[in-house]
């Protein structure tokens, strides 16, 4: 199924609370809703199609921005030895060649995306795809932009040098005072991460909007290497509180929708297609 971006369904993604899992999905599809056909699905690492096409892409959740490097290059590594068992099983007469840079990832703040799509020719004319792509996208990173952008940019220390001002204890009662009070433990959180689960039910759609637009951000780079100069697309685009980055800009989605048609024309060139998920081997998103 061409045009798909899969979310890897593990134990990151089922350890969301059901509600977040609904609005991250929705989310994301509607970030890509300018692209005709475009699919968003949740799917487990054994279920994956054997053959990922052109226009295809994989994100991978981790629940903490220092996972990111780990998770990036074991699905790198994996990818590679997959496509090179698929080179053994066709027959075909080809040297898996070093992928090239793009393939390294383009990081970001709260994740990274890469990919190497290309149509190579073996000894006897026949061309062959290699599809190899992945994107991670951190739920740290994105409880942090939610929680910096609810407390303005205030730290714990912050909070407690403006408490220390009020030396009546009755003003924590006051209605301003048990704000603060929400605002210190909610700082506090910035300095450690903690599962979706453990947080305010009313603040798990936000956090998960935040989240799919790391996914989204993530997800592009697997048909555009460089940033956009704006939107969602643009380098360091801030994921929650500022609506120059909620979408992506206009020019940015022409550029998107002509680089997956130019994936598209790209794929059908060749006859043979190799696997990326071979199901001899194991899963590179798993």
């Amino acid at each position: 199924m061409p045009k798909t971006l899969f979310i890897v369904d593990d134990d990151v993604f089922q350890g969301l609370p059901e509600p977040a899992q609904k609005k991250l999905l929705n989310e994301v599809k509607g970030l890509f809703s300018f692209v005709p056909q475009f699919n968003v699905e949740a799917r487990r690492p054994d279920q994956f199609p054997p053959i990922l096409d052109f226009t295809d892409s994989v994100v991978s959740l981790v629940e903490q921005d220092i996972d990111i490097g780990a998770v990036s290059r074991s699905i790198r590594k994996q990818e590679t030895t997959n496509v090179q068992f698929s080179i053994k099983q066709t027959g075909v007469h080809l040297t898996l060649n070093a992928p090239p840079q793009s393939f390294d990832g383009n990081p970001d703040a709260g994740g990274i995306g890469g990919h190497w799509k290309t149509v190579v020719p073996d000894g006897g004319g026949t061309k062959i795809s290699i599809t190899m792509t992945f994107g991670v996208a951190s739920l740290e990173f994105a409880e942090q932009a939610f929680l910096e952008d609810l407390l303005h940019g205030r730290t714990a220390d912050d909070i407690r040098r403006d408490r220390r001002q009020h030396k009546d204890p009755k003003w924590l009662a006051t209605k301003e005072g048990s704000q603060s009070t929400r605002d210190l433990a909610e700082a506090e959180n910035l300095s450690k991460h903690k599962p979706l689960k453990d947080w305010p039910r009313d603040q798990w759609e936000d956090i998960a909007t935040a989240f799919a637009r790391i996914v989204a951000h993530e997800a592009r780079h697997q048909y555009i290497v460089d940033h956009s100069s704006k939107g969602l697309g643009a380098d360091s685009a801030k994921v929650w509180g500022d609506k120059n980055f909620e979408a992506f800009d206009g020019t940015d989605q022409a550029n998107i929708l002509t680089r997956i048609n130019d994936l598209n024309n790209s794929w059908n060139t060749a006859t043979v297609h190799l696997e990326t998920c071979p199901r001899e081997k194991a899963s590179p998103f798993a």
